[in-house]
């Protein structure tokens, strides 16, 4: 059935492909963290995210909060006003003319005039019948061009500069037809990469899944997050940049001086970020001090387990951690996938958890776990 949104109160995310489950995760997460009423729908693919607010928002209010939330998250890529949309309940279009026919010209009739636009057209997943056609998205974009030069006779195509962008998601499951707000910040994210900064060290994370797992604490800013294993600083680098305040501890020197030049580096030491050369397994922390751990904790050729097995290592300091936790907290760690540790670290800290697998490389493919203590 199709739909018409208004869109100061309705809008859709495109989230990465390269791991869905772990893309929404995210998402709900950050969502967790915002004092507002909002329902979403996930598309069956885990591909889309319609956005409603629930309370009554301004437009220029409800887009703050929209962009606050693209401009965290690192496995969404666009965030879209949205204008029109269909789902398909059992089969896709059979023509280009059936296609075109779902559209309903009065999502297009409110447009600002006089303003340039550009529209593009996306095809995601492995579509089947009439999608399989490459040319489908440049037909489906100028037939889209079009109906708004139609119905708003005043404005013009720019192809290289426009003023709005329209964006149509293709899909199996549907259409989605929006206007385009904003990009995520992947990109910038992305040039964070370890070997850039001035302490590298091959067993660092990238910072796309550094970021990524700093989310799935669902902290706010202001809350105390702690990095037992800090390494070279990359979760304590994203929280950072988050509002987040967060505390490293490493217990190689090394690694803490390391730390230290990357966190000069990327921006000037405050009261948000500190660290600590110490033993994660005997820290002196006031009980319910800190609101998550997040960590990559020590493993691989590159890495300093300081002689303990990692499953052991693991126990010995989410034991000394637990009373250091408040009620509520997240523990959000990467292990390698072999590595069979969820069950103890859940009876440990009382906990339920949640397991997203991600690939690196042919030797490793990792295991996030995200724990949410009772």
């Amino acid at each position: 059935m199709a739909k018409r949104y208004h869109s100061s109160s309705n809008f859709f995310f495109l989230l990465s492909g390269e791991n869905p489950e772990l893309a929404v995760f995210e998402f709900e997460s950050v969502l967790s963290t915002l004092d507002v009423q909002i329902d979403i729908e996930i598309s069956p693919d885990n591909r889309i995210i319609d956005f409603h607010f629930i309370d009554p928002f301004s437009k220029d209010s409800a887009l703050d909060v929209v962009i606050s939330i693209i401009k965290r998250t690192t496995m969404a890529h666009f965030c879209c006003e949205n204008l029109f949309q269909v789902s398909f309940s059992a089969t896709l279009p059979a023509s280009f003319e059936k296609l075109t026919s779902i559209f309903q010209s009065t999502s297009i009739r409110d447009l600002t005039p006089d303003l340039s636009f550009s529209v593009i057209t996306k095809r995601i997943g492995e579509p089947v019948g009439l999608f399989k056609k490459q040319e489908i998205t440049q037909d489906f974009s100028a037939f889209l061009g079009s109906k708004i030069q139609e119905f708003n006779f005043r404005k013009v195509v720019d192809l290289e500069n426009p003023d709005e962008k329209f964006i149509a998601i293709l899909s199996k499951h549907g259409v989605w037809f929006g206007k385009f707000i904003f990009q995520s910040l992947r990109n910038e994210v992305r040039l964070r990469t370890s070997h850039k900064r001035p302490f590298f060290h091959p067993s660092s994370m990238n910072p796309i899944l550094q970021r990524t797992m700093v989310n799935l604490a669902a902290l706010k800013p202001g809350e105390w997050l702690l990095d037992p294993f800090c390494g070279t600083g990359g979760a304590l680098i994203e929280s950072s940049r988050l509002g987040i305040q967060s505390v490293g501890v490493e217990i190689d020197r090394r690694m803490i001086w390391g730390a230290g030049q990357n966190l000069v580096r990327d921006h000037d030491f405050n009261e948000k970020t500190h660290l600590i050369f110490g033993d994660a397994t005997k820290l002196c922390f006031k009980t319910n001090s800190f609101s998550a751990i997040v960590t990559d904790p020590p493993y691989g050729t590159a890495a300093s387990t300081q002689g303990l097995d990692l499953i052991e290592l693991l126990k010995k300091t989410f034991k000394e951690l637990y009373s250091l936790l408040k009620p509520g907290s997240r523990v959000v760690f990467a292990v390698p996938s072999d590595l069979d540790i969820e069950d103890r670290v859940a009876e440990i800290l009382k906990a339920t958890y949640k397991i997203f697998f991600h690939y690196v490389h042919r030797s490793l493919t990792r295991k996030i776990l995200v724990f949410i203590l009772q």
